[in-house]
């Protein structure tokens, strides 16, 4: 399982990378159909991704190198620069901001809601526009052309669409692409709409006009589709007026397999077991193999890994009660994470501890003083055999305003 804050950060980046995929090759093509059915793929697997971990993915050298480098959780040491009293922690502000925000969002979109219900109740404006099932043409009945427009909105359920995205930007409101993702679902839907209608005019130039006649003319809530848009005009009229794409660029969609595959990649590097697989390299590995005897051998990657007793959470809390804040490092306002690493015997016991990286002050020194009390583990498991595995920790030390 992965955190709340984990798994944001992973849907987030999964959103960009393919909604920049899409910017870069899919955004100019006139497979509109296609394109809408990209984004809105883009949104559930951004956010399904982050929970799918394939075994064959997370033992791959590079899921290894992303756990340990970028989304292992360490051991938090926390130090009070004043033992009077205790503050507000960054991790508090970080939590209270989103839900803070969220709040805010949820209330905008709640209001604009309760507008649409305004609008289609009073039905005073001008503008055609249309929000689910319900369409309004305003001072346009009479045009066929603005009529069959928002018929397609209302027959393709744009109105879902949007409601959906709005709800992303709800819970992914400190995130910029997800605005800019809302705008190109936007534009794709008129551009659909806009290729409907096209079949019922007379030409590309008489459609070209009648956006232009109402160029001016204000959008009375961006939750509702409207045929007027004046920020979307030029793209639309250029859109119009552009030769179909050629079926060869259709090739261009299969182009993002390697993106999927990275995401899965990089989703099942965060599986959190109640055990921390190690950092060394395969090629590391494979050099320590050969050069010991079987028995000695060290394994990086076993069938089943070696468990502190009570979970990885214990170990946690155990390491967290005996190790202390070194006083130099306290003093002289020092924070950094150490890297220790070491390797659980086949008796359970964990030997060849060694410092990997470290702010100093005594914080290795301490770190390994604490691992050397550990109780001994449940050793790995292969090929139905105790063996020796190899592990990194990182023990971060941080201190309190």
């Amino acid at each position: 399982m992965i955190g709340t804050a984990q798994y944001l950060i992973l849907a987030n980046v999964c959103l960009a990378v393919l909604l920049g995929f899409y910017i870069i090759f899919l955004k100019k093509e006139t497979f509109f159909q296609l394109n809408r059915a990209f984004l809105l793929c883009t949104i559930l697997i951004s956010f399904i991704l982050p929970v799918i971990h394939m075994g064959w993915a997370e033992h791959l050298s590079v899921a290894r190198e992303i756990k340990y480098s970028i989304v292992a959780e360490p051991i938090t040491i926390f130090a009070n620069t004043s033992a009077d009293h205790t503050h507000f922690t960054i991790a508090e502000a970080i939590s209270w901001s989103y839900l803070a925000g969220i709040a805010v969002f949820a209330v905008l979109l709640i209001t604009r809601l309760m507008a649409v219900k305004r609008i289609i109740l009073n039905a005073g404006s001008a503008l055609s526009y249309s929000f689910f099932r319900k369409i309004y043409l305003g001072n346009n009945t009479a045009n066929q052309l603005i009529c069959e427009h928002e018929n397609i909105h209302a027959a393709q359920w744009h109105s879902a669409d949007i409601l959906l995205i709005e709800i992303v930007v709800i819970f992914n409101w400190f995130n910029p692409v997800v605005y800019l993702f809302r705008r190109e679902l936007k534009n794709v839907h008129e551009f659909i709409a806009d290729e409907g209608a096209l079949k019922h005019a007379g030409n590309k130039k008489e459609y070209a006009m009648l956006l232009l006649s109402q160029t001016f003319e204000t959008p009375i809530n961006n939750l509702v589709n409207t045929f007027f848009n004046q920020k979307l005009l030029k793209q639309r009229i250029m859109m119009i007026q552009k030769n179909k794409s050629q079926k060869k660029s259709l090739l261009k969609y299969l182009l993002s397999t390697p993106l999927f595959v990275l995401m899965l990649i990089l989703s099942s590097a965060t599986i959190n077991h109640d055990s921390i697989k190690s950092r060394s390299s395969a090629l590391a590995s494979n050099k320590l193999q050969a050069t010991q005897k079987p028995k000695d051998k060290v394994f990086t990657v076993v069938e089943k890994a070696p468990s502190y007793p009570g979970g990885l959470d214990k170990f946690y809390k155990f390491l967290g009660a005996n190790i202390h804040y070194p006083a130099e490092m306290r003093e002289k306002k020092v924070e950094g994470k150490v890297l220790v690493s070491f390797v659980v015997e086949e008796d359970g016991s964990l030997s060849n501890m060694k410092i990997l990286s470290e702010p100093g002050y005594g914080s290795g020194k301490e770190t390994v003083r604490v691992m050397k009390l550990s109780p001994k583990w449940i050793p790995g498991v292969q090929n139905g055999k105790k063996v020796r595995v190899q592990y990194t920790v990182p023990v971060t030390f941080t201190l309190k305003a």
